[in-house]
């Protein structure tokens, strides 16, 4: 089971994806000029020793976006979900490690917000 895509499928039978584009294994999307297309990254950030019945790893996502004020409210959005609808098929639970870091800038003036979630299966 691939950690990055069960949770992306979740969000994206949630509806929360709407209007981003996903963007996998990368620190930042290809472009991040001003006018890019925002984008959420899934990528891998270790997770949990696991052991013969659990495995737990992790998933860092980030938004990149030109609207700093509704990229916040996105992610505080997945939090909730997540939260809310904590399992899915092959996974019993979605951990919320931290609560939503950022802004961080980027020379374009695009804005990235994280959240990191630990992935139990």
């Amino acid at each position: 089971m691939n950690a990055l895509r069960v949770l992306q499928e979740h969000l994206a039978a949630g509806e929360q994806l709407t209007g981003l584009e996903p963007v996998f294994f990368r620190f930042y999307p290809e472009n991040t000029a001003a006018g890019a297309t925002d984008s959420i990254l899934f990528r891998p950030d270790g997770g949990a020793k696991p052991n013969e019945l659990m495995q737990q790893p992790g998933v860092t996502m980030a938004i990149c976006t030109e609207r700093p004020d509704t990229g916040y409210e996105r992610m505080v959005a997945i939090r909730d979900y997540l939260i809310e609808n904590h399992t899915a098929a092959g996974v019993c639970n979605f951990e919320i490690l931290a609560d939503v870091v950022g802004p961080y800038s980027l020379e374009s003036g695009r804005s990235i917000y994280e959240l990191n979630v630990r992935v139990w299966t």
